[in-house]
């Protein structure tokens, strides 16, 4: 794909540290935290884990090597709304997720030598997820374990969020509450900073390049991100 010449289009992204936002907390206003971003169907999660990591530092922890980065699609579901209900609902589909550092050596300092292998589902596209134009994206942001060790991906499905990402609509309502008010992304109105006048990326931090590999070990800093990249959607299965 030829970024240059296919437009692209607007995907939210949403995150919480410890887990996934629930799908009845898509259906409050204002909605759960998010960055919004301008992007193409080749767009995969490696890239989306930059974007993130660009836009929102401070949501990773310090240092980041070994967090878990997990993906989920939210998506209206039309089964629902076809079976006479009248209350819209959202569907998930869990997409993959990455880990800072690639699940490569260093990850544990106390033994350098061995290497875990861990899934990593980075290249997947929003087009492989069948991804269409007013769809989501749910990011479950799992740092390391008191021990070290990298989170499970279930993690995400099955822990309690805490701290960023948390949605302001869902503290002291009920699922269906709503407290009302325009979208706002992290409590502000600005969309994403782009460089190149949102041709060449966002912040350097879009490229397809893989999350830094290799001899990392917790407690060094992550080197500098690639140079710019570009991503665009389709349907589920």
């Amino acid at each position: 794909m030829d970024r240059h010449t296919t437009p692209p289009f607007m995907l939210r992204l949403f995150y919480r540290t410890g887990a996934f936002h629930r799908p009845d907390e898509f259906l409050t206003f204002p909605l759960p935290p998010h960055i919004t971003i301008h992007t193409w169907p080749d767009c995969n999660l490696k890239e989306l884990s930059y974007i993130i990591a660009a836009a929102k530092p401070a949501l990773l922890p310090d240092p980041a090597i070994g967090t878990r980065l997990a993906f989920r699609l939210i998506f209206p579901d039309t089964r629902n709304n076809s079976a006479g209900h009248t209350t819209a609902r959202y569907a998930v589909k869990d997409l993959g997720s990455v880990v800072v550092g690639d699940g490569g050596r260093g990850l544990d300092p106390d033994d350098p030598d061995s290497e875990k292998k861990l899934e990593n589902d980075g290249d997947k596209t929003l087009a492989d997820a069948r991804f269409v134009v007013g769809d989501y994206i749910s990011c479950a942001i799992l740092p390391p374990l008191p021990d070290g060790s990298v989170a499970p991906a279930s993690n995400a499905r099955t822990g309690r969020g805490s701290g960023a990402g948390e949605s302001r609509a869902m503290i002291g309502r009920t699922p269906s509450g709503s407290l009302g008010g325009r979208e706002r992304e992290n409590g502000s109105a600005r969309p994403i900073r782009q460089r190149n006048g949102g041709r060449g990326g966002y912040d350097g931090f879009s490229t397809r390049s893989s999350i830094p590999t290799g001899e990392w070990r917790r407690g060094e800093r992550l080197p500098d991100p690639p140079p710019a990249g570009r991503g665009r959607g389709q349907r589920r299965a």
